[in-house]
């Protein structure tokens, strides 16, 4: 009949309307859930951002600071594995090498050789000039260029080669060797780098040892 169509009409409806409601109800919920989640997720990111920003703009630990402590870290292992030995301060105070060590000892040679000619030809100016009987006393050598010739080698105004040769000629007197003084007298004149003056001074005052001094010793 009408009425009873109408009625399940109504009922199919009805139901239509329930099922309506209750998927609208559930994607309302489902909505509201993911909606949920994603603010969630939102804060969570947020909060991550946030220590991420902190660590990075710290103050007490910077980037360049950890990978320093890293590598401190690193090599701490090294060395307990045995692999690093422990590096020492390097020691930068100049030492001079061997090159300069030899020249300033060959610098002190010459200037303790040149002060002990000076003293050595000083006196025998002296004695020279004093014997007039010399046979050896040569006019052209006088006293003012014998006095030159002290204060050069005072002064040291003087070739390192002039003081080994003259060096040379006082030991050959001290060893009262008359053949090879006069020997060494010879090579003085032909390299001596000193004025022809000077030159003839020093043979002259080492002549007097060969021709009146050292012969008078041997006498003896």
């Amino acid at each position: 009949s009408f009425e009873s169509a109408e009625e399940e009409y109504q009922g199919q409806t009805k139901r239509k309307r329930i099922r309506r409601k209750k998927q609208k109800s559930s994607l309302q919920n489902s909505n509201n859930l993911h909606g949920e989640q994603t603010e969630s997720g939102m804060q969570e990111t947020l909060v991550q951002d946030n220590l991420q920003l902190q660590q990075i703009h710290s103050p007490k630990i910077s980037k360049n600071k950890k990978r320093k402590m890293k590598k401190k870290r690193q090599k701490e292992k090294m060395r307990a594995a045995g692999l690093v030995t422990k590096t020492t301060g390097v020691d930068f105070t100049y030492q001079p090498d061997k090159n300069n060590r030899e020249e300033a000892a060959g610098l002190k040679d010459i200037d303790e050789k040149a002060d002990s000619i000076l003293d050595f030809l000083q006196a025998t100016q002296q004695i020279y000039f004093a014997d007039n009987k010399s046979e050896c006393m040569d006019s052209a050598v006088n006293s003012a260029t014998a006095q030159e010739l002290l204060q050069y080698l005072e002064s040291r105004t003087i070739s390192s080669s002039d003081v080994t040769l003259l060096h040379q000629l006082k030991s050959l007197v001290l060893l009262q060797d008359i053949e090879r003084l006069k020997d060494a007298l010879k090579q003085f004149q032909e390299q001596s780098m000193m004025p022809p003056d000077h030159t003839k001074t020093v043979t002259s005052l080492f002549h007097y040892w060969i021709t009146d001094i050292l012969p008078v010793k041997n006498r003896k």
